[in-house]
């Protein structure tokens, strides 16, 4: 694998990892939740710290700073001793929420210093990942608070299109450009593979609630695989816009 496809993935992988982290603790700390469900969503951080610890791997791949990995290490040995230990609790139980605090924040910590590298369309890529993740571990959980089947769809779905439009608008700029050494032709066909990519992925997460219809696993996982890899197309485009528009 060479160095830039394990930039292209670790970025948008560790940026959806932390806002679903993020985004399952708060439900986690504001849900109305009985034991069951609050140790199913809890036993369900084990694929975030997962898909956390492929994001760090690949970073070592694209020569990430050395602070970041030791922070992302740090990050990733405290969750999973948290996801550990819970394990060891019989029936319904799970740890306080006090006992995820630390990995939460130093994965925090992380995740900005990934968008400080990909600079101001990370918040998107973190928002349109972040809520497909996190609603797919809900849904496998078989949760009962309904609005988030709403609102963590919309809430993805605005971020893709946000992310369209900043990439069109970043393309079209370029090729406007006059004084650019770059031409955007080349980025017209990636362009292309995001926009499927993240509208079929979102038209898919979209049909249950369109149907009214419950949220099954497989429709979320399968919106998921679609618009996390368009975000790893689209996080090519930026680095590729980056260094032509600097």
């Amino acid at each position: 694998m060479t160095g830039f496809l394990a930039a292209q993935l670790f970025a948008p992988l560790a940026l959806t990892a932390t806002t679903a982290l993020g985004l399952l603790i708060w439900i986690l700390h504001k849900g109305d939740l009985c034991p069951g469900q609050k140790r199913r969503i809890s036993d369900g951080l084990m694929s975030v710290w997962a898909v956390f610890g492929l994001a760090l791997m690949l970073s070592v791949e694209a020569s990430a700073p050395p602070f970041m990995l030791w922070l992302g290490g740090a990050s990733l040995v405290a969750g999973l001793a948290a996801i550990v230990y819970q394990a060891r609790l019989q029936g319904k139980r799970s740890l306080a929420l006090s006992w995820h605090w630390p990995a939460l924040v130093l994965a925090v910590i992380y995740g900005v210093c990934v968008l400080f590298r990909v600079g101001p369309a990370a918040v998107l890529m973190a928002g349109a990942g972040g809520c497909v993740f996190a609603h797919l571990i809900m849904v496998r959980a078989k949760h009962r608070l309904q609005a988030f089947n709403v609102l963590l769809p919309l809430a993805g779905i605005g971020c893709s299109l946000g992310l369209l439009v900043y990439l069109l608008v970043q393309t079209l700029w370029l090729q406007s450009d006059a004084s650019a050494v770059f031409s955007a032709e080349p980025l017209i066909p990636l362009f292309a593979q995001v926009c499927a990519a993240i509208l079929f992925g979102s038209i898919i997460w979209l049909l249950p609630l369109l149907r009214k219809q419950q949220t099954k696993p497989p429709v979320v996982a399968v919106a998921a695989l679609l618009i996390l890899g368009g975000l790893t197309v689209g996080r090519g485009i930026i680095w590729q816009l980056s260094v032509n528009i600097s």
